[in-house]
């Protein structure tokens, strides 16, 4: 089957993003494109347990294959130092390219070298996880966490072009897949009806992932390119992607990313923006419910946390979507009708956290 290309449209820095079995194969052609000398590969010990000899074939042998070990905990300002030495010292110039060939960590990473390396190198995205194919590897944000809070430090720099080979998922672990679908349905809620009637339907009979990895990865990737193309730089509209992300993100930070994946702590953070928009009246609470049927499944084997309410404002307050010090929080009217900038009183938040511990409970 041929794969599917869909383009960020982003003028003279427009890239395709090209998703099906194999496509992996397909880097020599597209790195021709750029015009690069030669491309530096970064991966982690996960990926290379499993993909060692594939990626062998289609990197420059004189080149070192950069190794990274696995985590969020890697995601660090030292760590992309290393990475830019690393690149001095195998001679890398500003005409070579950075490929990141992972999950969001590695991408997230290596996006900030390559931004930062000799004022910005080529840099290019073959994702290998779930979440990374639907959303971290598109639209160009880049970054790494602080003790205080995650992606506190980043920039925008846009991939040439992105290779989202579902060949990859046949040997990410469950959870990891199962932390994909957040943003699966996040993309769902915020601007695809007929991709979350389509979750519907296979919700009843239990997710094949591997079946459907073409069409959901295809349809988030398409919302998400539009969105970009309107507001690269998150000024506006793009914030709707952070649907799920404001308490999402403080859960993370509250288990040191230790004890939830993004995904995971993005499935509670859904679940809290969701009560929030009932309870002050935007979302209809026969729609709620409604959605809660799709959601409701994938928290079952997710962590339950036995956070303070207090403790979550304090790490919502430092996250980088805070605006004169209040969380700004993505709320829904409706299944594809996302609300940016509604106001909220801090009663209302401590009311949300506590019916989530409630529901992490029950």
């Amino acid at each position: 089957m041929e794969p599917a290309i869909i383009t960020v449209p982003l003028g003279s820095r427009a890239y395709p993003v090209v998703i099906g079995a194999g496509v992996r194969r397909l880097f020599p052609e597209y790195f021709a494109r750029t015009g690069c000398r030669l491309a530096f590969w970064v991966t982690d010990v996960h990926v290379v347990e499993h993909w060692k000899e594939q990626i062998e074939t289609l990197r420059d042998p004189t080149t070192e294959l950069m190794v990274l070990p696995p985590g969020e905990d890697q995601k660090r300002l030292s760590t992309v130092e290393d990475l830019c030495r690393r690149l001095v010292s195998m001679g890398a110039e500003r005409g070579d390219a950075i490929v990141a060939c992972g999950g969001g960590v590695i991408g997230d990473m290596v996006g900030l070298a390559a931004a930062l390396y000799q004022r910005g190198i080529v840099f290019i995205q073959i994702p290998t996880t779930l979440l990374a194919m639907v959303d971290a590897s598109v639209g160009g944000k880049t970054g790494v966490d602080l003790p205080e809070g995650k992606n506190l430090v980043g920039v925008f720099h846009q991939p040439a072009f992105v290779l989202a080979d579902t060949e990859f998922l046949n040997t990410l672990p469950q959870r990891e897949l199962h932390s994909g679908m957040a943003e699966v349905i996040k993309m769902a809620l915020i601007g695809e009806p007929e991709l979350f009637a389509h979750l519907v339907k296979i919700s009843e009979h239990g997710y094949d992932i591997f079946e459907n990895s073409s069409y959901l990865i295809e349809r988030c990737v398409n919302l998400k390119s539009l969105i970009v193309a309107q507001d690269e730089r998150e000024k506006g509209r793009r914030a709707v992607l952070n649907f799920g992300h404001t308490i999402g993100h403080a859960l993370e930070a509250w288990g040191g990313y230790q004890t939830l994946t993004h995904g995971e702590a993005v499935f509670w953070g859904m679940v809290a923006a969701i009560d929030l928009s009932r309870d002050l009246g935007l979302l209809d609470s026969a729609v709620a419910d409604h959605i809660m049927t799709v959601i409701q499944p994938q928290l079952k084997p997710i962590p339950k946390l036995k956070f303070q309410s207090e403790q979550i404002l304090e790490l919502m307050a430092r996250d980088k979507k805070t605006r004169s010090g209040r969380p700004e929080f993505v709320l829904l009217r409706g299944v594809g009708n996302a609300v940016i900038g509604q106001p909220l009183a801090e009663s209302d938040i401590l009311a949300a956290l506590q019916r989530l511990r409630l529901i992490m409970r029950s």
